[in-house]
């Protein structure tokens, strides 16, 4: 370094130390340091807010349902901005500054919507192949017999209170009716006699749920299962190509946003 560099360095650096210059303390508190001969003046902001706005909107937004996330993505929306849904998390993310084709953008304002399932939807769906004693299995279609749509509610009542009836027979097999239905058939001891008879069920239900919460009805389709062990008698639901039922939903839910916001819509996932 020669000497012209290094004086011109000093000089740099004592007009720098001479002049006015903020500090900030522990407690982010600010002050305006100034020359000798002169008095310091805080200026940090009343009410801790940033002395200078940002240049781009850095802000990351959480929607519970698509009406609010339709609204938030008019209000801020560019015509770069998309949205990216993720079929495997039910969720929907508008980035707001996304690139555009030949200009990069910073995404960093995005609003992300993770839909919830329904009450209804998630009891269903617990419930769907787990096999139950018989009184378990009619309290459970009793208590929501409000979501199924077929067979009858007159049907599934009945059904229910054979059920409960005839919980402690010796159920001894199975036969398929005409019908379609279930006949299992029983022997009771009853005062040193036996006592035959059967028991029909229907085999096939169609319910009208909510995939996700707020949303209308759509039909499921399921199927009476069960199981003979030793004349003990478990059954359940087993819903049909539910997952088929839940991708469909999820995929108009996304079509329905891009269409009210009029932004490109994607399948998969930004990544950054």
């Amino acid at each position: 370094m020669t000497e012209t560099t290094e004086a011109g360095t000093i000089a740099a650096l004592a007009a720098k130390a001479s002049g006015a210059h903020v500090v900030k303390t522990d407690d982010n508190r600010e002050f305006l340091i100034v020359p000798s001969g002169f008095s310091d003046k805080e200026v940090s902001d009343a009410y801790g807010l940033k002395l200078a706005k940002p240049k781009y909107i850095k802000q990351t937004v959480t929607i519970e349902t698509a009406d609010s996330l339709v609204d938030y993505v008019n209000r801020f929306k560019a015509d770069t901005s998309m949205l990216f849904a993720e079929i495997s998390s039910n969720r929907i993310v508008a980035l707001l500054d996304y690139h555009a084709a030949k200009a990069a953008d910073h995404v960093a304002h995005r609003a992300k919507m993770e839909l919830p399932f329904s009450e209804e939807w998630a009891l269903w769906t617990r419930a769907s192949g787990k096999l139950m004693p018989q009184l378990e299995f009619a309290r459970f279609i009793e208590e929501n017999a409000a979501d199924i749509r077929t067979p009858s509610a007159g049907e599934l009542l009945d059904a229910c209170r054979d059920l409960q009836i005839r919980r402690k027979v010796n159920f001894i097999k199975a036969v398929r009716t005409a019908s379609d239905n279930e006949n299992f058939e029983y022997s009771e001891e009853t005062n040193a006699t036996t006592k035959k008879g059967d028991l029909e069920l229907p085999t096939k239900f169609v319910l009208g749920l909510p995939v996700y919460f707020g949303q209308e009805d759509v039909e499921v389709h399921a199927f009476l299962r069960w199981r003979l062990d030793e004349g003990q008698l478990t059954l359940g639901i087993q819903l049909h190509r539910i997952e088929h039922v839940r991708q469909a939903v999820f995929k108009q839910i996304v079509l329905d946003v891009a269409e009210r916001t009029k932004c490109v819509a994607a399948f998969g996932k930004s990544e950054n």
